[in-house]
């Protein structure tokens, strides 16, 4: 079984809108790293799946990150055939990317490192912007939209407040941003009002994950179409925890890290 980390009322005013991820009183059971855990009775009613015997464990527990990007490309209301630009290519970035490939959408990846232009295009990006590599980040992604209008939908996923100005200058008249990456409270960006007017540009964030996105991401998992196995780069004991938490604070960022998958239990070296 793969218990998600919450579960909504379904009875609040937010649930009853459709919008579980925002229920008033939404449960959480955040918090892994044990040989047990006790799932309380709502999750196990609401929100948990039970897993085939021929998918891995360590796959089936992506399904709450990938339920997140989920919700956020449908919120997003990109279609096939649309051209989405998704700044970052940290985990969350890269399932963006594959959700939205797998959905027919053309997508465009700004990347920081070297190492994540391989990455984005593994993950779904039929083209690439490195921003060390660019002087004109904005201009240099616009000119690979059709005509250099921009993106039909910009999803934000690396929450600096750059890079949410960056996403209002790369959407095209009419398009979507989603801004998914969350900077810290107080955080402040300079947006210009005249563009997002005359420009009919819709913005918008999206937060967590429902029931139903949470079963969606599970299908694309369970179904071989999401690609979990490139998404593990890294296996480890339950033991090797903090020294993993230490190397992820000094890594100097020169490989391919997605996620570390943990194994209570020890893992077959």
């Amino acid at each position: 079984m793969v218990p998600l980390n919450s579960a909504p009322c379904d009875a609040c005013y937010f649930c009853q809108r459709g919008q579980q991820n925002l229920c008033e009183d939404l449960l959480f059971n955040n918090g892994a790293y044990a040989e047990y855990l006790r799932i309380p009775a709502r999750i196990v009613e609401k929100n948990m799946l039970l897993v085939p015997a021929e998918v891995p464990l360590e796959y089936a527990a992506m399904t709450e990150p990938l339920a997140w990007a989920v919700l956020g490309f449908e919120e997003s209301g990109a279609r096939a055939g649309d051209w989405m630009i998704v700044i970052g290519a940290g985990p969350i970035g890269l399932m963006f990317m594959n959700v939205a490939a797998l959905a027919g959408v053309h997508v465009i990846a700004v990347v920081k490192r070297d190492d994540q232009i391989a990455t984005a295009k593994l993950f779904g990006a039929e083209q690439v912007v490195q921003t060390t590599a660019e002087a004109e980040v904005v201009a240099a992604a616009r000119r690979l939209t059709p005509d250099g209008r921009g993106a039909d939908v910009v999803i934000e996923a690396v929450a600096t407040p750059a890079t949410w100005e960056w996403a209002v200058d790369m959407v095209r008249k009419g398009g979507v941003v989603n801004f998914f990456g969350g900077p810290p409270s107080g955080t402040k960006v300079a947006l210009d009002t005249n563009r997002l007017h005359y420009g009919d540009i819709t913005l918008k964030a999206s937060f967590h994950h429902t029931p139903a996105t949470c079963r969606t991401a599970f299908g694309l998992i369970a179904s071989g179409r999401f690609k979990s196995a490139e998404c593990i780069t890294g296996k480890v004991e339950l033991g090797e925890v903090p020294a993993l938490f230490q190397q992820m604070l000094t890594r100097s960022g020169g490989s391919r890290e997605i996620k570390t998958a943990v194994f209570p239990g020890g893992v077959a070296r």
